[in-house]
């Protein structure tokens, strides 16, 4: 008799259950990107087998459940993967790319979590001929100035809430606000405020991002260091190449002001193939600290889900910095290179 109460009660949470399961909707999705390559500096060389040289390695889970009225609940959970190793990027975290829930409607999307910063997809989709990674000139010399417009790790923010609006006309924002890490010894420590206006209609996309970042920690001696960023970006389709540009500065409470401009092509090959050229400059206020870096690849389609590519960037600097384009390669004054090619497929 105590068994067969509870199947009953198992088939009535079922029956209950059921409805609401029927309004929602989960999608698995993902990339999975391996390349092997050759990276070399001034006094060291090494072969790699690497993780997200196209695009970056990660699984991911969204969700959305329609509430009415043209009103929708969704969630994102989205883990970064290296793919040469079966670890999470970075180790130890599991959603480090995204983690949030929110609502959507007919006033836009509002949601509260981990999730990208308004200059990550300016930096990254918009505004980049070769789309981040470890092959994206821009992305190499942001990252390593020390810029959160950028589409890796300090391009997302921590229990932030973000709006994004609709499309008005062409016309899109987006606005966010980060707690930073919510202490008691110091308030500010990772507070972050960003918001971008792009415009796009056509062959035509111009952009604009703010972002402020306060980059001081919880231990004393408590120090604000904040930071101000500003980022403008075009590009235009011409049919037989896409012109890509951005111009981005940073200032604050920094070791040094910097500013980093970038300008690409995406030339169409066929109906499969695609050819990124990209060039990017950053100019630093301290002495003898500049940085350039360019790069050329090729992708090809196999189908819709997987391409096949090969791709090759150079950073050379002035004798005070040593940015690199491949980790433990770069010496102050000297040059980086990172040759590879690979394989993407994304479900």
């Amino acid at each position: 008799m105590k068994g067969y109460r509870i199947a009953a009660g198992c088939a009535a949470l079922v029956t209950v259950a059921g409805p609401a399961f029927a309004q929602s909707n989960v999608t698995i999705y993902g990339a999975m990107d391996m390349f092997v390559g050759y990276a070399k500096g001034e006094h060291k060389d090494l072969t790699v087998l690497d993780s997200g040289g196209l695009e970056p390695s990660r699984i991911g889970f969204h969700g959305t459940e329609d509430l009415g009225n043209g009103l929708k609940a969704l969630f994102r959970l989205e883990s970064g993967i290296a793919v040469d190793t079966g670890g999470t990027v970075p180790p130890g975290v599991l959603f480090s790319r995204q983690s949030f829930v929110g609502l959507q409607g007919g006033f836009g999307t509002v949601t509260a979590g981990r999730q990208h910063s308004p200059g990550y997809w300016m930096s990254l989709l918009r505004y980049d001929a070769l789309m981040g990674g470890p092959f994206s000139p821009v992305t190499a010399l942001a990252a390593q100035g020390g810029m959160s417009i950028v589409s890796t790790g300090p391009g997302r923010a921590n229990n932030s809430v973000n709006y994004n609006s609709p499309n008005w006309g062409g016309f899109t924002l987006s606005a966010m606000y980060g707690l930073g890490q919510e202490s008691t010894i110091n308030r500010n420590a990772g507070q972050f405020a960003g918001a971008s206006l792009n415009y796009a209609n056509g062959p035509l996309s111009v952009g604009y991002v703010f972002h402020r970042l306060d980059t001081s920690t919880v231990a004393a001696p408590i120090v604000d260091r904040q930071q101000r960023e500003h980022m403008i970006g075009a590009s235009y389709d011409f049919s037989v190449l896409k012109l890509i540009a951005s111009y981005q500065t940073l200032d604050g409470e920094v070791s040094a002001d910097g500013k980093l401009w970038n300008v690409g092509v995406r030339i169409p090959v066929g109906a499969a193939g695609n050819v990124q050229i990209g060039y990017a400059a950053y100019d630093s206020d301290a002495r003898q600290s500049d940085s350039r870096s360019y790069a050329l690849g090729y992708s090809h389609n196999l189908s819709k889900r997987t391409a096949l590519y090969a791709r090759v960037i150079r950073a050379d600097n002035d004798d005070a910095v040593a940015r690199s384009v491949f980790n433990g390669l770069a010496v102050p004054g000297g040059t980086t290179t990172l040759v590879g090619t690979g394989i993407r497929h994304s479900f």
